[in-house]
């Protein structure tokens, strides 16, 4: 009688336990852990939204930040850290100087970050629609809505989303703006008119402007399909140099490599189709070709034009980030 009830006992065990296997959530341990975290460093802190934890709160009095439909791009300043405390991102020189990992190539300061289509974590966007801008907020993001996808409820993120490893964010709102063309190109006019005295009427294309800053009077144009010898130096609209040929400008921005070549740099140029000009056996940004294209022998320039025109919105490494229009200051030494 005792084994046949230790045999019903135990199959009743095995059954409840396959039970549970089967109905656990793909997060059951993720939360867990998130869950205790939480207990110990923040117990009194409520979810907001669809699962979201707010630490600190400093309210914007600019506009709202609202939807995506409201607000399709945000330019704002952030650092992400794990829950731990190390700070894997941040927009700020300071933190990354005090961090001591502040690199002279890299560019700090606002960055725009696109809403629509879901570009942003489902956590991100929750954090995002309610500030203002001139809002700063720190931000708990647990894993599961680390996510581009989209649900309802924090138990539908919970059962459905694999979780990543929890952020927390610490977000500065500093515009929002509808159009990201119009938004640079109206901070291009404000730049041209205030360094050079231009206006939109002087553009050669849309976002596009070329400013003769030395070379003969009356420069010579290039008769046909030629090689040239240039210098030039690559910037940000906030002065950053980001690349140059010139051995001395690099020293003087940090950007010097050793294993770089500093001398005059040689182009193909092309009389009829400037989409065709390259720099040794590669392709050029089509706002720098468009400026070798229109200049003359000796001449030296400015051209100065929006991210449509150079690397758009996906930046260039550390040191072009996403929607940065670009100064370019060209000379042409030489000429075959």
């Amino acid at each position: 009688m005792k084994k046949v009830l230790y045999a019903t006992l135990l199959a009743t065990a095995l059954l409840s336990s396959c039970a549970k296997t089967a109905t656990s959530g793909i997060n059951d341990s993720a939360k867990r852990y998130f869950d205790s975290w939480m207990s110990i460093n923040y117990p009194d802190l409520k979810p907001t939204g669809i699962g979201t934890y707010t630490i600190e709160d400093t309210p914007g009095t600019g506009p709202a930040v609202g939807s995506q439909e409201d607000s399709p791009f945000v330019y704002v300043n952030y650092t992400i850290r794990g829950l731990d405390g190390t700070i894997s991102s941040t927009t700020s020189a300071k933190v990354a100087q005090m961090l001591g990992n502040y690199d002279e190539t890299s560019y700090y300061g606002p960055e725009v970050w696109g809403r629509t289509g879901d570009a942003l974590s489902a956590g991100l966007d929750d954090i995002l629609s309610d500030m203002k801008v001139g809002g700063r907020r720190t931000s708990i993001i647990p894993g599961w809505l680390v996510t581009s996808q989209r649900y309802d409820t924090p138990q539908e993120y919970i059962d459905n989303v694999s979780a990543s490893t929890p952020v927390i964010y610490d977000l500065e709102v500093v515009e929002v703006f509808e159009d990201v063309s119009k938004w640079e190109l109206d901070s291009l006019y404000r730049y041209v008119k205030r360094n050079y005295g231009l206006e939109p009427k002087d553009t050669l294309k849309t976002g596009f402007f070329l400013k003769k800053t030395g070379g003969p009077q009356e420069a010579v144009a290039f008769e046909g399909d030629t090689t040239i010898h240039i210098n030039y130096i690559g910037r940000l609209l906030n002065g950053m140099v980001f690349d140059t040929n010139i051995k001395d400008t690099a020293i003087i921005h940090g950007i010097y490599s050793s294993s770089r070549t500093y001398e005059p740099q040689s182009i193909a140029w092309k009389k009829d189709d400037y989409t065709q000009i390259q720099m040794g056996s590669s392709d050029i940004i089509d706002g720098f070709s468009y400026a070798l294209w229109k200049m003359k022998d000796k001449e030296k320039c400015s051209a100065i034009f929006y991210s449509p025109l150079g690397y758009s919105y996906s930046g260039s490494g550390s040191g072009i980030p996403s929607y940065s229009p670009l100064r370019f200051d060209i000379e042409i030494v030489d000429k075959e």
